[in-house]
């Protein structure tokens, strides 16, 4: 089985902004953390919270650099997460991402490692942004 499939059909629902498509990747009981923030649990929470994420979105063209599976089976993505704000704003962020997928094609675990600094100048959010989380 490959894997990199179910990654990649995350990313590609992900550029086009296509929420149930992206969330048909996932287990019921998949676990989505954007380190260092708490993680969320559950298709139903992780419905929840990038359903209030991509209301902002206008577009959302991710750029896959790198893709591997590593001898344990988990699959290592470097990207370039770019979101297109209604408002106008362009918020680019370099990603790495661990994705477990179980052996019906299905991601278990999803987690992505990113400069949370970096991310609140992008979106002009203040510094105890990590603490709160995203507005949701």
């Amino acid at each position: 089985m490959d894997k990199t499939k179910p990654v990649r059909n995350l990313i590609d629902a992900w550029t086009r902004l296509d929420l149930e498509s992206l969330l048909a990747q996932l287990t019921e009981d998949a676990v989505f953390e954007n380190i260092p923030m708490e993680p969320i649990v559950g298709k139903p929470a992780i419905r929840q919270a990038l359903q209030a994420f991509i209301a902002h979105c206008a577009a959302s063209p991710w750029k896959l650099k790198n893709i591997a599976v590593t001898a344990a089976g988990t699959v290592l993505t470097e990207r370039d997460d770019i979101f297109d704000l209604k408002d106008g704003r362009r918020v680019h962020c370099p990603v790495m991402g661990a994705f477990e997928v179980n052996d019906q094609g299905r991601i278990t675990h999803w987690r992505d490692y990113f400069d949370l600094a970096d991310w609140n100048r992008m979106m002009h959010l203040d510094p105890d942004f990590a603490r709160r989380g995203p507005p949701v």
